[in-house]
């Protein structure tokens, strides 16, 4: 048996902490380094004419000026702008918070959440269904 199958069996780890398995490899703060010194040049240059260039790409190119937007944004602010068409005030958030406790406390979270909220839309419109009187 090799010494890291023999170290990785008995729970031994085949370096001492601190210590690397390529000594040879990237420096620490090698990668943090680059992205400060690339972020410094990129401010500079959107500094000295930045927003000129990207209204000529925005005429221009629209499609790479969109893909340019979208991939300074955050993952999580994308995901949250694709999901919502607004953002939801104090009251409209509290008034989901109750609904997600009425969910979990009837025990409907193993449920398909499509099917809950077309159940809850079944019985509002039951609810609230006007009584259609004929004049005969």
């Amino acid at each position: 048996m090799t010494l890291m199958k023999q170290n990785r069996s008995s729970g031994l780890k085949p370096w001492k902490p601190g210590q690397s398995g390529n000594p040879a490899g990237r420096p620490q703060g090698a990668r943090s380094k680059f992205a400060e010194v690339a972020c410094a040049d990129a401010l500079k240059h959107w500094t000295s004419g930045g927003s000129d260039v990207l209204e000529r790409v925005k005429k221009e190119d629209p499609s790479t000026y969109l893909r340019v937007l979208f991939s300074i944004i955050p993952k999580d602010i994308a995901v949250s702008i694709e999901q919502r068409s607004g953002p939801l005030d104090s009251q409209e958030m509290r008034s989901m918070r109750r609904l997600v406790e009425v969910i979990q406390a009837v025990g409907a979270t193993g449920l398909d959440p499509e099917m809950v909220f077309a159940w809850i839309e079944e019985d509002l419109r039951a609810r609230l269904a006007k009584t259609i009187t004929t004049d005969a």
